[in-house]
């Protein structure tokens, strides 16, 4: 019966990221941004986040029943490989635009200097969910027996190892957090201290910017 209620666990930790993604968009709150061109982007990000994560817009509706699905469909133990694989895409473009609007912030004048603060807050854990599976989906093939492991490691992976992998990607490249072995995992690995490195970035200067003020 547990095996079964743990089926979707790949679902399960997406639908987290996807909460956090939720919280995220609800915080955007503009109102708090002066006009600036700027401004204007983001209230375009904001429109393209919304219509994915408010189930009062028909594409949120629509993703919402995809969601319950996709667990349901898990649950009845049934594989749905493609669908996981859309889901994990459409998550990683709005996870994009998230990124995207943090920087936006970073240059707009802001009423409220705490709202990049909190919008980083959120952003974190999207960060390590997201990034955790894009390396655990690297390696799907090898653990079904096709083909090589994208990532290696010292012993058997678990999903805290994808987990502590993404965490430790700017300090370390060892066996104990897997090694790239692929061109295509190397180069998630370098985007992926990007957006870390970019996260400390962005948080070091709000952090300065509100000592200052």
């Amino acid at each position: 019966m547990i095996k079964r209620i743990l089926k979707p666990l790949e679902i399960y930790i997406l639908t987290v990221a996807f909460f956090f993604s939720v919280s995220f968009d609800r915080n955007l709150n503009l109102e708090d941004v002066e006009e600036s061109p700027v401004k204007k982007l983001l209230e375009n990000i904001h429109l393209i986040l919304d219509s994915f994560t408010n189930y009062e817009h028909p594409l949120g509706a629509i993703f919402l029943i995809f969601i319950i699905g996709l667990i349901i469909w898990g649950l009845l133990g049934k594989e749905s490989r493609r669908a996981s694989d859309i889901y994990g895409i459409i998550l990683s473009f709005a996870w994009f635009l998230e990124l995207v609007s943090m920087n936006l912030l970073l240059v707009s004048p802001l009423k409220d200097p705490v709202l990049l603060l909190v919008e980083l807050v959120l952003f974190v854990p999207i960060v390590l969910i997201g990034f955790s599976w894009w390396y655990w989906r690297l390696n799907h093939l090898s653990r079904i027996g096709i083909g090589k492991e994208a990532i290696t490691f010292d012993k058997k992976p678990t999903p805290f190892s994808y987990f502590a992998k993404t965490a430790s990607v700017v300090v370390s490249d060892t066996t104990e957090h897997g090694v790239c072995e692929t061109d295509v995992a190397r180069a998630i690995r370098i985007l992926n201290g990007f957006v870390v490195l970019d996260i400390f970035g962005l948080t070091l200067s709000r952090a300065v910017g509100l000592v200052i003020t």
